[in-house]
């Protein structure tokens, strides 16, 4: 029963995860957001294996998953985030201090 609740918990937020990566603009997504998406479409189209160990296993494939999308989006963020630079304007440039 746990496998169960934990396996819905997971489909529920890899499916939250591809609306996001889905969101992003395809000239913008980056191969691994691509890659995602595809295993997403496996995942979902197959479901588990009627082995005894196929609910367990693909428990563990759509943690993984959900685990790369977050990485896909966190990096889409960072590259999105605008680059500031912290610096000193009109100083002199910092120098190492001796021992």
């Amino acid at each position: 029963m746990a496998i169960a609740s934990a396996t819905n918990r997971l489909l529920t937020r890899v499916e939250g995860l591809a609306v996001g990566i889905e969101y992003i603009p395809v000239c913008r997504r980056v191969a691994r957001g691509v890659g995602v998406l595809a295993r997403w479409e496996t995942l979902k189209a197959k479901g588990p294996a009627p082995d005894p160990l196929g609910n367990w296993s693909y428990m563990r494939d759509l943690a993984h998953l959900a685990h790369d999308m977050v990485r896909v989006l966190r990096d889409h963020r960072t590259a999105e985030r605008p680059k500031v630079f912290v610096g000193r304007p009109g100083m002199p440039p910092l120098t190492p201090s001796t021992p």
